[in-house]
């Protein structure tokens, strides 16, 4: 009986430790956000295969194309941002 609430009481001890590790998304920003915003208009486009899409961003002028990993919200992320200038005049507008 004893060894099993040994192992019952490192378990726990364990899991309680563990819960605190987590993935640190802004360790490389050495704090928070100065600003969370809405990005000012995004246009989905299907991918011929409709996996993954692309979509063009726009944030304050400046225009990006991005990928999903997934479909809408069951998305498991995202997929890398990337600069598009030639879409900058399109954005501009928005």
């Amino acid at each position: 009986m004893l060894p099993r609430l040994t192992i019952g009481c490192l378990s726990a001890v364990l899991m309680l430790a563990l819960t605190g590790c987590g993935k640190e998304e802004l360790g490389d920003r050495s704090g928070p956000p100065d600003a969370i915003h809405d990005v000012d208009y995004v246009e989905i486009f299907r991918n011929t295969d409709s996996f993954p899409n692309i979509a063009r961003v726009c944030v304050r002028g400046v225009a990006f194309a991005a990928t999903s990993t997934g479909r809408g919200e069951n998305a498991a992320g995202a997929g890398p941002i990337v600069r598009v200038t030639e879409w900058d005049s399109f954005c501009a507008g928005k």
